[in-house]
């Protein structure tokens, strides 16, 4: 995408709705003489989208740390770093083997934006990938609201059914959470693929049973 017009462009990025985050598009406005940007804010380096913008391919990767929340309707994303603070509305989402506690986040990785299971004890967030586990040090964490873990399998998604990310081609994520060799690990719900994939001991692990976070009504 580098190197293309900021002008005249359809741009994605993300935009609350009554019970979940979803992508909206919009111009950036009518064709018009390219104006250079202020020297003094940089724009986005992956796909040269307006000062201050910064179009869902860049944030929270490439986005000023000054942004802070992104409110998508009734909860939020944090924009965090593995060694910044967590703050204290994070939504809790299981443990790990050794009891090291895992909250809710999501990460940009490979195109995609995917669900994180977030382990501030350790300074590093992780998300399922092709098969492996990938590590992050620049993610989002789910805050504040009211949740509930709704069973479910097969890639069923339920109503309220809080959205963790989108594939590049499209394709909306789930938050969802699996209890593997003693830990409760967040992961990715996939509904065409009917598993929840986990990050977990290197690998990315599939199961078509899991829990799947729902927004209470």
């Amino acid at each position: 995408m580098a190197g293309h017009s900021y002008n005249n462009q359809l741009k994605s990025c993300w935009h609350p709705t009554s019970s979940s985050a979803t992508f909206l598009s919009s111009f950036t406005g009518p064709s018009t003489p390219q104006r250079s940007k202020p020297a003094a804010v940089p724009s986005c380096p992956s796909c040269s989208c307006p000062p201050s913008t910064y179009c869902h391919l860049c944030r929270p990767i490439n986005a000023p740390t000054h942004t802070g929340t992104s409110r998508e309707g009734a909860y939020y994303w944090v924009d965090t770093f593995a060694h910044g603070a967590t703050p204290s509305t994070a939504i809790h989402g299981g443990y790990d083997i050794d009891g090291t506690q895992i909250y809710v986040g999501r990460a940009f990785h490979e195109g995609d934006w995917l669900p994180a299971k977030v382990m501030p004890e350790k300074n590093v967030a992780y998300v399922a990938y092709n098969g492996q586990e990938h590590a992050k040090d620049r993610y989002q964490v789910l805050c504040e609201q009211r949740f509930d873990w709704v069973p479910s399998s097969g890639g069923h998604v339920p109503p309220g059914a809080v959205e963790g990310g989108r594939t590049s081609d499209g394709e909306t994520l789930y938050v969802g959470r699996v209890h593997h060799e003693g830990s409760l690990t967040v992961g990715k719900v996939h509904p065409s693929h009917g598993a929840c994939y986990i990050p977990f001991g290197g690998r990315e692990i599939g199961n078509d049973s899991y829990e799947i976070l729902v927004l209470r009504s």
